[in-house]
């Protein structure tokens, strides 16, 4: 019997992702969280939308060079790691995505059990 941390996918039930164009974000809400999505490099790369800083909206900024821009400070983070490129801040919360057959899926932390050989999910993210 092994407890490890892993991800519970839920879908992201917007139709917008699928067709998101390269360097665009908008702002998805799954359960009580409120994510940034973006797409990166052809992508799609979700994060918090609270800027660690002062908590304004990232889905309210914009993309370039691989970073999610705040828009009310301009600051600069990672899209895949959530860091920080200033490093005056500590980095935003990210989170994998996965895109298959139009549909969309975010992984949100949990916890799980492992026995037998297959993990049962006993607390999901919020």
């Amino acid at each position: 019997m092994i407890f490890h941390r892993t991800h519970r996918w839920a879908p992201l039930p917007d139709e917008r992702l699928a067709t998101l164009p390269e360097g665009s974000i908008v702002r998805v809400v799954v359960g009580r969280r409120a994510l940034a999505v973006a797409r990166v490099d052809g992508v799609l790369r979700g994060m918090e939308d609270r800027c660690p800083h002062q908590a304004a909206l990232l889905s309210k900024g914009f993309v370039k060079d691989g970073h999610v821009v705040c828009a009310v400070h301009r600051f600069h983070y990672h899209a895949a790691t959530g860091a920080c490129r200033m490093a005056m801040t500590g980095p935003v919360a990210v989170f994998p995505l996965r895109e298959a057959g139009g549909r969309v899926e975010v992984g949100l932390p949990a916890t799980a059990l492992r026995l037998f050989g297959r993990d049962l999910i006993i607390r999901g993210g919020k």
